[in-house]
């Protein structure tokens, strides 16, 4: 099992599962999405009223790929590692050659 610890919200937080991450960020772009829906009708300036929320998201956006980015290199790390020790345990059993 991958377990990454890693700085959330100036907490370090232990990561064993990034489907919650997954799911947030979906929230996000979801989110995101009703804000900006018709955007292309409009002008920016339509949208300054909302700056602080859409900030807020894209904040929070990054923070949820970075957890999921790291878990993900973690996990191949972990699975690398592992690869290595079968293979050192198959030869150690007299099962190379």
């Amino acid at each position: 099992m991958t377990r990454l610890v890693i700085e959330i919200d100036g907490q370090e937080t232990i990561v064993t599962d990034i489907t919650p991450y997954r799911a947030e960020r979906d929230e996000i772009i979801g989110k995101l999405s009703a804000i900006y829906e018709g955007f292309d009708k409009g002008p920016v300036s339509a949208l300054y009223g909302r700056e602080a929320e859409i900030v807020e998201l894209l904040n929070r956006h990054a923070l949820m790929q970075y957890v999921i980015e790291s878990f993900e290199k973690e996990s191949v790390r972990r699975a690398n590692l592992l690869a290595g020790w079968e293979l050192v345990k198959k030869h150690s059993a007299g099962g190379g050659t």
